[in-house]
């Protein structure tokens, strides 16, 4: 039974991960319309800037959090004002030109960090790595605990700009209904960048959590872009809430399948169960058709 438990409060601590890395993907769809193929890469760079903020300034990863959602949403607005809104304006009907561009800036962030930091694996410890808080017979991780944490604030955080500010507001709006949104003298470019920056911080914000007890690779974006995938197709694309409950019932999915059938098969579990899905929603929407 404490095996259980314990299994069931690691997929929690570990499914707040998967949540915002799912949320900062759902968030780009929901507006743009568009899947981001390189969210995983946008992690991985969010967890690199944290690595450099720890190595040059030994600034703790989680204090680092401000700086490097600053810095990642400066990234994301600038990707999508250059590059991604230029292969937009033509492709209203066919997407396909932006996901290979989402691709080949996944591919190009993979090769830079490679290049820069060739294919060691880079750390930066937190002043609470080692802790743990200790309920009864579960053991809890002092980093995945505070990055749950920051799960609910930033969920909060998120919820409130999108309802209560002025940009919040024209970005549900532009994603209702873009040329509504035009009409009414709406920006929709700036509403485009400002939300592909916002998704470029959320990956960053998750990518600082997990370097307070994660290491950092050039591939190691690949790992959880997948995984964003699993967290929107659970939750539904475009569905913040959804990608928010996606994430803990990914996280609770990988633990529970890890004492269930061994560690070694968990990802099995996940896949499968993810196919399943995808199976089943196929059916009800070729019977409703």
């Amino acid at each position: 039974m404490d095996n259980f438990l314990q299994a069931i409060t690691n997929g929690l601590m570990v499914g707040g991960i998967y949540a915002l890395i799912g949320m900062s993907l759902t968030i780009i769809f929901g507006v743009m319309k568009i899947i981001n193929f390189c969210q995983g890469e946008l992690l991985m760079v969010g967890m690199y800037v944290s690595f450099v903020l720890y190595d040059q300034f030994g600034l703790d990863p989680f204090l680092a959090i401000p700086l490097v959602a600053i810095i990642m949403f400066a990234i994301g607005a600038l990707l999508q004002s250059t590059i991604i809104n230029r292969a937009m304006k033509n492709t209203e009907s066919d997407d396909t030109n932006v996901l290979f561009l989402t691709v080949g800036l996944g591919i190009l962030f993979t090769n830079l960090c490679l290049m820069f930091f060739k294919s060691d694996y880079r750390t930066a410890v937190s002043a609470v790595s080692q802790k743990n808080v200790e309920l009864g017979n579960i053991t809890i991780s002092m980093p995945k605990l505070i990055s749950f944490l920051i799960l609910i604030i930033m969920s909060v955080l998120l919820f409130l700009f999108l309802k209560h500010t002025t940009l919040g507001k024209q970005i549900r709006a532009t994603s209702q209904n873009k040329t509504g949104a035009q009409v009414s003298g709406i920006k929709t470019k700036m509403v485009y960048a400002s939300t592909y920056g916002l998704g470029a911080a959320l990956a960053g914000i998750t990518g600082a959590c997990l370097m307070s007890y994660y290491y950092v690779f050039p591939t190691v974006g690949a790992v959880y872009g997948t995984r964003s995938f699993i967290v929107v197709t659970l939750g539904g694309l475009g569905s913040i809430p959804g990608a928010f409950i996606g994430g803990l019932v990914l996280g609770l999915l990988e633990t529970i399948g890890s004492v269930v059938v061994g560690a070694s098969f968990k990802d099995t579990v996940v896949f499968l169960v993810f196919i399943l899905i995808l199976v089943t929603k196929q059916l009800v929407k070729s019977k409703r058709g």
